[in-house]
């Protein structure tokens, strides 16, 4: 099944619309904010879903409830709301609950076959609050796992608002005891990259939980923020300027990675942030605690820049979702894949050299090494054979370096297309 199929069914007990292709399966739910309840990688889960909430609809009352956090029905999934959040004034989203953008029931505006690709639409009801109206479009392309996300907001009223488009994944991050219970995933981690020239003051900003929690790990050696899973609340928001985050559960060997653009000198809300990460834990902020709860999940939250919408304007927000099997935590993303270790070149002997790299990709295809000159002229290429999502990228071999050579590349071809993965520059 190299094309992608649609149908309508249940999931979990609601009507679901599902996307799927030979990798990959998307459900959507419109009854429940135009959420996307379920990411799958074959035969693995990466969407959270709370089992207490399955199969349930409840009215906009019950939805809100006393308008506090507590009251909120999570769901799970994906789903996209208005930054920047809070509750000092109506330029803030109060949610959640939010009974309209959270958890309205969205029309499902298109289900529907665009040559090989599937594609849904939903479209939340009008806001009078925020003034906004959500359009969420989700594009699944044959040949691996990925998804492209386009998102829109309408402003439905007759007055000028200003938001950002905040899209919101939450991820698994749980474990089967012997005994058959649930406890978190430690093998699970969210990276992001810092901003070297960031505003904040450790290269993050914590927005909720303790501030020294042991989960943030900035790594300046290599760039990269690190979140281990720790089942600990609490809330980051990172200035990076890469447009990539990503989730890896390594004891599962998976990855999950979302690409987006960052438009250089917009404004961002909540002090600059275009990645958040929230971790589900011990704690507690406001009156939501998770003791008990057996809920493990960490939030990958994507933010576009802050607009202002004129009556009947509107703004958009495109972001890329691809999943590869992966053996340890994410350090690189790219277009084709990810890497948990990076490309490297050993010397073993005269003109011989160890080539490894540990990762993943999004698409099948055939993966390549590329040797090339100083101006970037192919000297040599070798096929590595053929590679898919569901195989680990497990690169260790010993390789004739051509003389002359001042880069390598690692490449996959995707139907005559070549996708840099990885590149290194030689001395």
């Amino acid at each position: 099944m190299s094309a992608c199929t649609i149908r309508r069914d249940t999931f979990h007990g609601w009507d679901a619309c599902i996307l799927e292709n030979a990798y990959a399966r998307l459900v959507a739910v419109p009854d429940l904010g135009g959420r996307i309840m379920a990411f799958d990688l074959g035969p693995y889960p990466f969407l959270y879903v709370n089992p207490q909430l399955a199969g349930r609809l409840f009215t906009p009352e019950e939805h809100q409830g006393d308008g506090t956090l507590g009251a909120w029905k999570n769901y799970g999934g994906d789903k996209t709301w208005p930054a920047p959040q809070g509750w000092d004034h109506d330029g803030q989203w109060h949610g959640p609950p939010d009974p309209v953008l959270d958890s309205g029931r969205y029309t499902l505006d298109r289900l529907a076959l665009d040559g090989e690709r599937a594609v849904i639409a939903m479209t939340s009801p009008p806001d009078p609050r925020t003034g906004l109206q959500i359009t969420r479009q989700f594009t699944l392309f044959p040949g691996g796992s990925r998804v492209r996300a386009d998102l829109t907001f309408t402003n439905v009223t007759d007055r000028a608002v200003r938001w950002s488009i905040w899209d919101v994944v939450q991820l698994r991050a749980e474990r089967r005891l012997p005994g058959g219970g649930l406890a978190f995933e430690p093998a699970c981690t969210m990276t992001a990259p810092l901003n070297p020239a960031s505003v904040f003051p450790r290269g993050f900003n914590v927005m909720f939980g303790a501030a020294d929690n042991s989960q943030w790990q900035p790594d300046p050696q290599t760039g990269l923020f690190f979140a281990p899973y720790q089942w600990q609340i609490g809330k980051v928001g990172l200035d990076s300027p890469a447009g990539w985050i990503a989730f890896s559960n390594a004891a599962a060997g998976y990855a999950f990675i979302e690409r987006f653009e960052v438009v250089p000198g917009a404004e961002y809300p909540d002090g600059g942030a275009t990645v958040e990460i929230w971790t589900v834990g011990a704690g507690q902020v406001g009156n939501l605690s998770y003791e008990g709860s057996d809920m493990y999940h960490m939030e990958a939250e994507v933010l576009g820049p802050l607009r202002t919408l004129a009556p009947g304007g509107t703004s958009t927000f495109a972001i890329e979702w691809g999943a590869c099997r992966c053996p340890g935590a994410v350090i690189a993303a790219s277009e084709g894949g990810c890497l948990s270790a990076p490309l490297a070149l050993e010397p073993v002997a005269d003109g011989y050299g160890r080539v490894t790299a540990s990762g993943g990709v999004f698409f099948r295809g055939e993966l390549w090494l590329v040797w090339e000159d100083e101006r970037r002229r192919e000297l040599s290429a070798r096929s590595l054979g053929p590679a898919d999502p569901l195989t680990v990228v497990a690169l260790d071999r010993i390789e004739r370096v051509p003389g002359g050579a001042r880069h390598l590349a690692l490449q996959l071809d995707v139907a005559g297309e070549r996708l840099t993965l990885a590149e290194l520059a030689l001395g």
